[in-house]
């Protein structure tokens, strides 16, 4: 709180997900096991804020707190919130069934460098940024692998430091565009994202320091560089470090047409659903609920 220009300037789309130094709090740990109030937290954040310019939800400090409650009365209104099935509010996806490819991509094995090392980095030390949280979980769903977001969730749940039930199913629903975000033609690129930030891979280089030798140009690709530029950096893809697991530009454009069509069969079914007047309950939305456990 002493960094009171920080604190009032702080937008959390603004932040890193791949820098070497933390670019937020990361005080979710401390806050999701008790060790800091998120009263306190809330308080001591309107103390700096008042008299000061300052940014808003839902990016600012504030925001972040907002958000945790919004997810935290979300899991209580809402049934079976951590799965898809009989859950009342979550777009019910033919997701497919592959144990190597979830194997992949926990084990960071997917031959992309900016995703592998967000992975290691989970494995190592249990705490990723947010927007690499983003990352990793549209890879695994609607990006790349068609994976359900419910695996996802167990793996977070199994090595986050910070793991929350409510906070993560809600964030897993949100990211594979199954419930509250629903702007499922909006992928992270395993390439393109990353290097926003991080353009010469310094991040890259640290958890994957296999690849530490390859030059900037080709960190986020080294698929595509030559054969004597893996020599010289003493990895040779497919042999050293996995070759992509998918082709990310061909699948992520399957993929969104499939989610086009999870999306064309749920309101189908809204549509051909009984009204009340013929007896039968229509399904109930998100706010109605939220509504409805308030009361």
């Amino acid at each position: 709180m002493k960094r009171t220009g920080w604190v009032c300037k702080f937008e959390k789309p603004q932040t890193s997900p791949n820098s070497l130094s933390p670019s937020t709090t990361v005080l979710s740990p401390y806050v999701t096991i008790g060790c800091l109030s998120a009263r306190t937290f809330w308080w001591r954040l309107t103390e700096v804020y008042r008299g000061n310019k300052h940014s808003d939800p839902p990016v600012s400090l504030h925001g972040q707190l907002l958000w945790r409650e919004f997810f935290y009365t979300a899991s209580v209104g809402i049934p079976n919130f951590n799965k898809m099935e009989g859950n009342t509010v979550c777009t019910q996806v033919d997701w497919d069934t592959n144990s190597e490819y979830l194997a992949a991509w926990r084990e960071a094995r997917t031959g992309f460098p900016f995703i592998d090392a967000i992975m290691t980095q989970l494995r190592q030390e249990g705490w990723i940024h947010h927007l690499a949280r983003h990352a990793v979980a549209c890879f695994l769903t609607r990006g790349d692998l068609w994976i359900s977001w419910e695996e996802g969730q167990k793996v977070f749940e199994k090595l986050l430091l910070d793991g929350d039930w409510a906070l993560n199913a809600g964030n897993w629903q949100w990211l594979s565009a199954s419930t509250f975000f629903h702007q499922f033609f909006r992928v992270y690129s395993p390439v393109a994202f990353g290097k926003k930030t991080d353009k010469h891979g310094d991040y890259i280089k640290k958890y994957l320091p296999l690849l530490k030798k390859f030059p900037a140009e080709y960190i986020y690709e080294p698929w595509k560089a030559p054969r004597s530029v893996q020599q010289a950096a003493g990895c040779i893809v497919g042999k050293d470090y996995p070759q992509p697991i998918v082709q990310h530009e061909v699948i992520s454009k399957k993929n969104i047409q499939r989610m086009k069509l999870a999306y064309a069969k749920r309101s189908a079914d809204k549509t051909a659903s009984p009204s009340k007047k013929q007896g039968v309950k229509r399904k109930t939305s998100v706010v109605d609920m939220l509504k409805k456990n308030k009361r």
